[in-house]
């Protein structure tokens, strides 16, 4: 059965060695080739030949040994024919290692050039040597000398999968290429002048806006000194940004008789001034765009700021829930975000908003826990003037209004009243609102981000919840992993802020292996806001570079008023009595009813904050609370 590789459209053959093949190699770089195999001799010197294309050497394998040595038997003509093998060092360094497991003798010549070829044949000739093995060119020379010689041929599999290399090489390449066209594109499209100066101050790139400005191709002033290109104002001030490497923004400078707003940014590299990168925006038209998104944004907060770059953390939990999240920012159904409280679903639903369509609208964010039930229409749909006493004068735009053609997150979506629900549902059903004390009709065009830290289908079951409301909201539904089951983040998420807290505070601190094997233990229920506010203390207070065990041992007993577990277990309550007895141990403290009756009165009931006062996780308590009688208090 006749092989064919995938594909074979893409690959064109062309017999060629040494030199000649490095001619040829170098002609169709040229003409768009985006990789090139070639197996032995020749892919070596292919390889130092500075191509501009990648090249993938096809290897010789086992199999193509044996077939080889086979074949040179055969060739002979006799029993016992002293056979030997004539290559470059990396096939004769593959060799050796094969023949001495297999126990096959073969005598091994080993060149460097091929000018070296002729000199090993003719010791072959000496050591009276039958038959010898080696590359087309090789062989040649070998039959020109008198010799039997045999051909070491490729194999399918070898051919293959050498392809099978070139073709994941010229994927790479496309997408190399593809992303350089984009950073060129969106770097001449931006509307700022972008030049970069390297350390010796000298242009080492800038976009065509930048050229309509200065007055200068960039090929005619590429490497000049900016002394040639800019006043002493500006030369100036690029100096000390290369001094300093602090940057410079909101300086207005003037060039070819227009006013602009100069931006100079220091690139670091290994904590060193390696150049600048200077920014030159036009303030009429700053001043023209300002006017535009002022008029845009109706109201302060209605900007979705964040981004997926913006979501810290490498594990696979946060990087799966990331995927479905930018898989679903592409679609126009309503989303459900469900996780616990600090875990970034706001960041989530920022995210997915500027990564759709919708990116140009409106991020209106509602916190529906925080909103009044009487007051909860009102601010959802808004009201015309003199529908109320003490409504505003020309009456409000409601929140859903200034979400048009944007996104409207609703978070903590299950605290929400029935009443709210129900007019929320009337606006998801009709997609269009009325506002209070009016008697038309207003179309809305709004995608809906809800968000909570609860089971809301446990809230269904148990009427708290409408259930038509729970499948219109939950078409799409994304859960964000608590920072304790995101394996490895805890260590990325606490050198990432502190390190963000050593340039905020001028500070250098360093966690050792083992402050982070503290932090690792610790089960973090308020998430990644806990830690981050937890790494803010200790950037602040920490006046040593490198903060040890023993110190996060003591800022998380002082922060949190017990010390971190690695684990927890479950409560033994078979001794609990009706009032002072033994209900737990918890962190090797042993609690009674009474007293943990005094931390749920502390806390109100709030059992997110107990669980946190506790050291524990909220499902952890909710045991403790209901062996010990509480089962009262819990349903509330």
């Amino acid at each position: 059965m006749k092989k064919i590789l995938p594909d074979p459209e893409d690959l064109e053959i062309i017999i060629a060695h040494m030199e000649d093949a490095v001619r040829i190699a170098k002609r169709m770089a040229s003409q768009d080739a985006e990789v090139i195999i070639a197996r032995g001799t020749t892919a070596d010197l292919l390889r130092h030949s500075n191509l501009p294309i990648p090249v993938v050497e096809m290897p010789v394998s086992n199999v193509e040994i044996i077939e080889s040595i086979k074949k040179a038997r055969e060739a002979s003509g006799m029993d016992d024919p002293l056979i030997g093998f004539i290559g470059f060092k990396n096939i004769i360094a593959a060799l050796k290692s094969f023949l001495e497991i297999m126990n096959i003798k073969i005598k091994l010549y080993e060149i460097h050039t091929t000018k070296d070829t002729q000199e090993q044949i003719l010791q072959a000739q000496r050591d009276r040597v039958d038959v010898l093995i080696g590359g087309v060119l090789s062989c040649d020379m070998i039959r020109a000398a008198g010799m039997k010689a045999v051909t070491i041929e490729s194999s399918y599999e070898s051919v293959s999968e050498s392809y099978r290399q070139a073709k994941e090489m010229q994927r790479a390449v496309t997408i190399e290429k593809k992303k350089l066209e984009e950073t060129n594109t969106i770097f001449n499209l931006v509307s700022d002048a972008i030049i970069s100066i390297d350390e010796n101050c000298r242009l080492t790139l800038m976009n065509q806006y930048a050229e309509i400005i200065l007055g200068h191709e960039f090929r005619v002033i590429k490497g000049r000194h900016i002394r040639e290109i800019f006043d002493s104002k500006e030369e100036n001030m690029i100096r000390k940004v290369m001094e300093t490497g602090e940057e410079i923004v909101g300086s207005i400078v003037e060039l070819q008789g227009r006013k602009y707003a100069i931006r100079i940014v220091p690139i670091i590299l290994v904590k060193k001034t390696a150049g600048t990168v200077v920014t030159l925006h036009e303030v009429n038209a700053l001043q023209k765009m300002e006017a535009i998104v002022r008029r845009g944004l109706y109201q302060k907060g209605n900007v979705a700021q964040y981004t997926f770059d913006d979501i810290k953390g490498g594990s696979e939990e946060i990087r799966s829930a990331i995927d479905t999240a930018r898989n679903f920012s592409r679609l126009q159904s309503n989303v459900l975000i469900i996780g616990e409280t600090g875990t970034g679903k706001e960041l989530f639903a920022q995210s997915i908003h500027n990564a759709s369509v919708r990116r140009n609208g409106p991020f209106v964010a509602v916190n529906c826990g925080a909103i009044p039930a009487n007051l909860m229409e009102s601010e959802l749909f808004g009201y015309v003037d003199g529908a109320f006493t003490g409504a505003k004068k020309g009456g409000k735009m409601g929140l859903f209004e200034l979400a048009h053609s944007g996104t409207i997150f609703l978070d903590e979506i299950s605290e929400m009243d029935p009443q709210g629900q129900v007019i929320l549902l009337r606006a998801l059903q009709e997609k269009q609102i009325r506002r209070v004390g009016g008697d038309s009709n207003i179309p809305i065009d709004v995608r809906i981000i809800a968000a909570c830290n609860t089971n809301l289908y446990e809230r269904v079951k148990q009427n708290k919840f409408r259930k038509d409301l729970y499948y219109r909201l939950s078409v799409l539904v994304i859960k964000i992993p608590p920072l304790r089951k995101r394996h490895g983040d805890i260590t990325r998420l606490s050198n990432y802020f502190v390190e963000s807290y050593n340039r905020q505070f001028g500070k250098n601190i360093i966690l050792s292996a083992a402050a982070l094997r503290e932090l690792e233990n610790f089960e973090w229920d308020g998430n990644l806001r806990q830690l981050k506010n937890f790494c803010e203390r200790v950037t602040a207070i920490s006046d040593d570079s490198t903060v040890e065990s023993s110190f996060i041992r003591q800022q998380l007993k002082s922060s949190f008023e017990f010390t971190p577990m690695t684990s927890e277990k479950e409560p033994d309550f078979s001794n609990a009595g009706p009032t002072n007895q033994e209900i737990a141990v918890i962190k090797g403290k042993l609690f009674t009813k009474a007293e943990l009756d005094n931390v749920f009165q502390q806390c109100r009931g709030n059992r997110q904050l107990m669980a946190s006062m506790l050291g524990i996780s909220r499902t952890t308590l909710w045991k403790y609370l209901k062996k010990a009688g509480f089962d009262e208090e819990l349903n509330q």
